[in-house]
């Protein structure tokens, strides 16, 4: 499930595409349902793990993916509900399902024990005193002591008990693999693709707002191309002619208020998770186009020019994210426009960065 729901979720956001996974997914699941329904107590351990691998890998390709395909059909105004439905309505079928597949269980277990027990009492094997059906099947741990031919019936009819649960919940697998070719695929929006994916497997998400919905996945979304891209290409974006260590330094001293005050050196380096003297060459930079002013004792303040630097970078990063949620409308949404503003001032010069200084 780990290695599927990652992988499905690098490939969607690559491609765009979400309905093919699915549709394989369920297809995997009934295979992977099947095999398990051929299990006994004669199953080679390999086996077993071969069968429970095919499940998993029909599960990451579902579970994660029906979350996107709900966030990036929903209108922003509907987004929190959706999710919250697709959440809810998740932890619904789960709900039934331990219930009905685990009396389906029980209902068998409880009627192949009592068989299996039957036909050795016709067969002449002497039971031990005391002993019921319903002994084996309420403390599993009893089986150790009772002799082999009494322990080996009891586990076949264990075994011959789960059957039906696999088998029966083969053609619920089928089932959505035939609904899954009507999923309708619509181009994915920026802000979907990473939606959904940081929910913990088989896990309740807490409720969350749309807004919250759509902060989660631009905070994905902007940190993971901050990594990959790197400050440079926002200050290209902003105008600026700077190193990505520079761009830090700038957003960093306006997020501390540093135009009226200033901050001491070591600080913002120990800050970055570098040395002064790593640091030095950026804060030079800086120093020498005027946007920042050394003072004594290694105090670090910023120009009204600088100031005015940062506050370009932040414009950069607030139209990239604004690009991701142009399918929302944000200028339509006054809760979208405010979270831009935040979030573009919130996802630069945070210690998180320090390891893009030294590029």
């Amino acid at each position: 499930m780990l290695f599927t729901s990652i992988l499905s979720g690098q490939l969607i956001a690559r491609t765009g595409k979400y309905k093919r996974y699915p549709i394989v997914g369920t297809a995997v699941l009934a295979l992977g349902l099947y095999l398990l329904s051929t299990l006994d107590e004669h199953t080679l351990t390999w086996q077993m793990d071969l069968y429970f691998f095919v499940l998993g890998f029909g599960l990451g390709l579902i579970i994660q993916v029906l979350v996107i395909a709900v966030q990036n059909s929903a209108s922003y105004a509907d987004l929190g509900a959706a999710t919250s439905g697709a959440t809810f309505f998740r932890t619904i079928g789960g709900s039934f399902g331990v219930s009905i597949f685990g009396a389906i269980f029980a209902n068998r277990l409880a009627a192949e024990t009592t068989s299996a027990i039957r036909g050795l009492a016709q067969r002449g094997v002497k039971l031990p005193a005391g002993f019921k059906p319903t002994t084996a099947t309420s403390d599993p741990s009893a089986l150790k002591g009772l002799p082999a031919a009494i322990h080996a019936a009891v586990i076949h009819a264990y075994a011959l008990a789960l059957h039906p649960v696999f088998r029966t919940a083969v053609p619920v697998a089928v089932v959505a693999f035939v609904l899954a070719w009507f999923l309708r695929e619509v181009p994915l929006r920026g802000a979907a693709g990473a939606a959904g994916l940081g929910e913990g497997l088989g896990a309740s998400a807490p409720e969350r707002s749309s807004v919250d919905e759509v902060e989660c996945a631009l905070s994905k979304l902007a940190g993971a191309d901050i990594r990959r891209r790197g400050y440079e290409r926002l200050a290209s974006l902003a105008g600026l002619d700077l190193p990505a260590g520079s761009c830090w330094v700038l957003t960093r001293l306006a997020k501390h208020g540093s135009v009226a005050g200033s901050v001491p050196g070591a600080a913002l380096a120990a800050e970055a998770g570098v040395s002064v003297e790593q640091g030095k060459p950026y804060v030079d930079r800086l120093v020498a186009d005027g946007m920042v002013i050394r003072e004594p004792g290694g105090r670090l303040r910023l120009t009204a020019t600088g100031a005015a630097a940062a506050d370009r970078l932040f414009a950069a990063r607030r139209e990239g994210l604004c690009e991701l949620l142009a399918d929302w409308s944000p200028e339509q949404h006054a809760e979208l426009a405010a979270l831009l503003n935040k979030l573009s001032r919130a996802l630069l010069g945070e210690n998180a960065d320090r390891h893009l200084i030294s590029r």
